[in-house]
């Protein structure tokens, strides 16, 4: 006959037991990655996500880690909002300060980017220049991309225009608005073919020392907080494969 305290036991035991049969087959849940509308690199069509960051990341933490992902294309302070808080997962972005507060970032880039000034062809006043300093930029009325993080970083004392999107700059661009264009050449020759005629044609300039590097930040409360190592050793793969390279090409 069974004791109260045995009786006790048994029932701890098999409490226990489901409680931890729960915590080891319960589902993991997906990885949540949210991005901004910024072709090449991230975009929506169709409803469904695309672009350069978007692929790379598929095939590294989807196909190669088995990890389970959705992606969300929102907008840009949302997106930096939810992770930070920890609705969201993860994002990509050049490393700051700020976000390292919040967030680990890979060691490896998921993408690369870098900056350049678009002039009018027409426009002689830079013809004998082959690069530009951030210093050059000063005498010259500047569109950008609301929002765009490096222009707050690096043209505090700039003349600056933003615009909404690339595509609105180059519309400004073309009715004297605006000097030049500084932006990514990455997105700048993706949307080159949308807004050029045999009357608008511009020229690229180079700003000296802007190479970016674009890493997955990781909310340090995720419970995929510990996985950038692996996803590092991933991207080296990749590269070292031709993988990388293959998903640049395709947006080109």
């Amino acid at each position: 006959m069974c004791t109260q305290a045995h009786r006790f036991r048994q029932i701890c035991a098999l409490l226990f037991t489901l409680l931890f049969s729960t915590f080891n087959f319960a589902e993991t849940p997906a990885m949540t990655i949210a991005y901004a509308d910024y072709q090449p690199y991230s975009f929506a069509e169709k409803e469904t996500a695309r672009g350069i960051e978007i692929d790379v990341l598929n095939e590294a933490l989807n196909r190669r880690m088995h990890i389970p992902v959705v992606h969300s294309i929102l907008p840009w302070k949302r997106v930096q909002k939810y992770v930070k808080s920890g609705e969201i997962d993860a994002y990509v972005a050049v490393a700051t300060p700020e976000r390292l507060s919040y967030a680990n970032a890979s060691q490896e880039a998921v993408t690369y980017g870098s900056v350049s000034a678009f002039t009018q062809t027409a426009d002689t006043r830079l013809d004998d220049t082959d690069i530009l300093t951030l210093q050059d930029l000063k005498p010259y009325r500047l569109g950008v991309v609301a929002g765009s993080g490096w222009a707050k970083r690096n043209l505090t004392n700039h003349f600056i225009q933003p615009a909404y999107s690339t595509s609105a700059l180059a519309e400004m661009l073309k009715l004297n608005r605006i000097d030049m264009i500084v932006e990514n050449p990455y997105i700048f020759n993706y949307h080159l073919k949308q807004f050029a005629d045999d009357e608008f044609n511009v020229r690229e300039i180079p700003i000296a020392n802007q190479k970016l590097s674009l890493v997955l930040f990781i909310n340090k409360s995720s419970p995929y907080a510990d996985i950038l190592p692996r996803f590092d050793a991933t991207l080296r793969k990749m590269q070292s494969d031709g993988t990388l390279e293959k998903i640049n090409a395709k947006y080109r």
